[in-house]
C-alpha cells in the first residue's frame, strides 16, 4: 500500500511560510507600538521627576521659566508620538488583518488535507478488508 501524498503539501507549506512572514511582520509593528509606548512613559516619568524637584526650589524664576520651556518640549514630542502611535496602531491592524487572512488560507488547505487524509485511511481500510477476504477466500476454497 502506497503512502499518502498530499497534492497540495507544496501550497500549504508556501502558505504557512506566508503565514509566519505575516506573523513577523505583525510582530515588527508591535515592537513599534511598545517602542513608542516606552517613550511615552519615559516621558511622564520625567515630566514627574522634574516637577518634583523643581517644587523643592519653588522661588527660582529662572528655573521655572527652563520648567516650563522643557515642559513645552516635552508636550511637543508627547504630541509627535500620539501621532506616530496611532500610525503605528493602523499599520498594526493592517499586519493583524494579512495575519488572519493567511490563517485563514492555511485552515482551507489543512481541512483539505485531513479530508483526503480521511479518504485515503476509508480506501487503505477497505482495500486491507478486501485482501483479506480474498486470503479467506482462497483458503476456503482450497479445502
Amino acid at each position: 500500500m502506497k503512502k499518502f501524498v498530499f497534492s497540495m503539501q507544496k501550497i500549504l507549506d508556501l502558505r504557512n511560510f506566508e503565514q509566519d512572514q505575516a506573523e513577523l511582520e505583525l510582530g515588527k509593528a508591535n515592537a513599534e507600538i511598545a517602542r513608542i509606548q516606552n517613550e511615552l512613559d519615559a516621558i511622564a516619568a520625567s515630566r514627574v521627576s522634574v516637577t518634583r524637584s523643581t517644587d523643592a526650589v519653588a522661588d527660582d524664576f529662572n528655573l521655572y521659566a527652563q520648567t516650563q520651556t522643557y515642559f513645552q518640549f516635552l508636550d511637543n514630542r508627547q504630541e509627535e508620538l500620539f501621532e506616530q502611535m496611532a500610525q503605528a496602531q493602523l499599520v498594526a491592524e493592517q499586519k493583524r488583518e494579512v495575519v488572519r487572512e493567511a490563517m485563514k488560507k492555511v485552515k482551507v488547505l489543512e481541512k483539505l488535507r485531513e479530508t483526503k487524509l480521511s479518504q485515503w485511511k476509508k480506501e487503505r481500510l477497505a482495500q486491507e478488508e478486501k485482501a483479506t477476504d480474498d486470503v479467506v477466500t482462497a483458503a476456503f476454497n482450497k479445502r
